[in-house]
């Protein structure tokens, strides 16, 4: 069995769960099963079977699975760094650290309370995430950045809030140009008004078309 395969048998036992399944590992083999189907008869890949039989039993799971929560905060493992830079766009806390220890990362999502988002399927392996004890989410490591963020939305049930700031997530506050002239390079000091300073790192933000584009993604995720 491939590292891939058991963590979305984690998963589909989670949702099976979730939905009073009295016969687990059972449907757990059975949705394997579907997905090797689909890789016959659809020419997906494993991964890509395996992943939209998750979406489907994910669909049909109660609206009420999860509740909507506006503080819920994250702990990105070592290999999510963008998709960090991306939920704090979004308004929302994600703690990143380069090259982590899986052991650090756990011990300090804990004292934390947060949740871990991982595509280490070892990592969802261990007792403490297993058992509950520290909420995790697992996300298939094909993914691209948008997509990962798409599951993460839809699994939460997330809306997008004010960003924050992309580097440290430190909460954004408007500032007057005027205090930060010589901040500011001068050309966009000509043609924008609006500039944000993180009230944690201090780091200098504008709206610009990397801001645009990244808000142009959120609609999107809002609007499915």
């Amino acid at each position: 069995m491939g590292r891939i395969e058991k963590a979305y048998r984690t998963r589909f036992r989670w949702l099976l769960e979730h939905f009073r399944a009295r016969r687990l590992d059972k449907g757990i083999d059975w949705l394997v099963h579907r997905a090797q189907r689909l890789c016959t008869n659809k020419g997906l890949t494993a991964a890509e079977s395996l992943m939209k039989v998750e979406q489907e039993l994910t669909d049909k799971a109660p609206s009420s699975k999860l509740p909507h929560v506006l503080e819920l905060q994250f702990f990105c493992d070592a290999g999510l760094g963008g998709l960090a830079r991306w939920l704090r766009a979004a308004g929302y806390e994600a703690t990143w650290e380069a090259g982590i220890d899986d052991d650090v990362l756990l011990e300090k999502a804990a004292r934390a309370r947060t949740t871990v988002l991982t595509t280490d399927s070892m990592l969802m392996e261990r007792r403490v995430i297993r058992d509950r004890v520290i909420p995790a989410f697992w996300l298939p490591p094909t993914l691209r950045i948008p997509e990962q963020l798409r599951l993460v939305f839809k699994e939460f049930r997330l809306k997008p809030k004010p960003s924050r700031c992309m580097a440290c997530g430190g909460v954004l506050r408007s500032v007057n140009k005027q205090e930060l002239r010589t901040r500011i390079p001068p050309r966009t000091f000509l043609w924008k008004d609006e500039f944000f300073v993180c009230a944690r790192c201090d780091k200098l933000y504008w709206h610009g078309t990397h801001w645009d584009r990244i808000q142009k993604e959120l609609q999107h995720l809002t609007a499915n």
